[in-house]
């Protein structure tokens, strides 16, 4: 009996480790998707601004999610483990229609963003995004998304994007809000309190 009994017990923790489907909703998420979502995603350490600052090709390098290159236009396996785009008909159609449109995105059970897509899993822009959370209330309840940037992500001091990514992406006078625009891709990060709220990347040439 007692040989039953452990064994239930290892079964239930073995049910707990890892992120789950939870139909979309933060509401209905496990608990424990925040204490073991990345747990061994490690976020690379920041490089140099490169000479002569940043272009297309040495930004791909340096923008990872889930350990691996993110690489403009991507499929949703590409984003790996965890993440996941909500059923939508209405943009299903639109899609179908128009060739392009945006779904929300999943992460773990959590809403945390967006995604636009040109056709079929073809993704070309991301949107991570904490919407009508604080970024206090965000880190607090959502599991830490495995994305970054040469090193910064959401709830990153916003000062330390400036710091790590140069003069490029400063604020240029309109304060709490990055827009660096090289030649194909668009970033853009967003400050709420003191950190990154928003971090947005989209791929301009959508033919690529």
């Amino acid at each position: 009996m007692k040989l039953k009994v452990v064994a239930v017990v290892l079964a239930a923790m073995m049910m707990c480790v890892g992120c789950a489907d939870t139909g979309g909703s933060e509401k209905n998420a496990p608990t424990s998707a925040k204490q073991s979502a990345v747990s061994t995603v490690s976020m690379p350490d920041p490089v140099p601004v490169p000479e002569g600052g940043w272009t297309d090709e040495t930004l791909k390098d340096v923008i990872y999610i889930n350990g691996k290159n993110l690489d403009l236009p991507c499929t949703v396996d590409d984003l790996g483990d965890g993440f996941e785009i909500e059923p939508d008909k209405e943009s299903d159609e639109k899609l179908k229609e128009k060739g392009s449109a945006t779904y929300l995105l999943d992460y773990c059970g959590y809403c945390v963003g967006i995604v636009g897509m040109k056709e079929p899993d073809k993704i070309y822009l991301i949107d991570f995004n904490i919407f009508d959370k604080s970024i206090e209330d965000f880190m607090k309840d959502y599991p830490p998304i495995p994305f970054s940037i040469n090193g910064f992500t959401l709830g990153t001091p916003y000062s330390e994007v400036q710091e790590i990514m140069g003069e490029e992406f400063s604020d240029k006078g309109d304060r709490g809000y990055i827009s660096f625009q090289p030649e194909d891709y668009w970033i853009t990060v967003s400050d709420d309190d003191g950190r990154v709220s928003k971090i947005k990347i989209l791929l301009r040439n959508k033919d690529k």
